[in-house]
């Protein structure tokens, strides 16, 4: 079961990014870990609806993903995570795929309903 944010964003667009692009992080994320169903559910991450499709909800500090939890009312069962690693890029991508998102949002503010950019995936058939 994933957790889905409920929100919807004021801009209409979004680009689109093929497999053969480059993405990659100039700095760590953070994304928000839930658990749905106690200590022992299965670990997700917060998304959120936005273009008709699903993104993951990143940040760009943990600071912004912990207002995020507060203001999204999800602070029993969240917490933020850093994505970590020597490859951030294809730990973020995996992170994307594992839940099925489309793409990312960076730092979804829940009261304004407004991000600091979004990113379309699209994956290789």
């Amino acid at each position: 079961m994933h957790c889905i944010a409920d929100v919807s964003l004021h801009n209409s667009t979004t680009p689109a990014v093929s497999p053969f692009d480059g993405f990659s992080l100039a700095a760590p994320l953070w994304v928000i870990e839930t658990r749905q169903g106690g200590a022992f559910a299965e670990v997700t991450y917060l998304q959120a609806e936005a273009w008709g499709s699903q993104y993951l909800l990143a940040f760009t500090s943990e600071e912004k993903a912990a207002r995020a939890i507060l203001t999204l009312g999800v602070s029993e069962r969240a917490r933020a995570t850093q994505v970590a690693g020597d490859d951030q890029r294809v730990e973020m991508v995996t992170v994307v795929c594992q839940i099925g998102a489309h793409g990312i949002l960076v730092d979804l503010d829940p009261s304004t309903r407004q991000c600091a950019w979004s990113r379309l995936l699209l994956a290789a058939a």
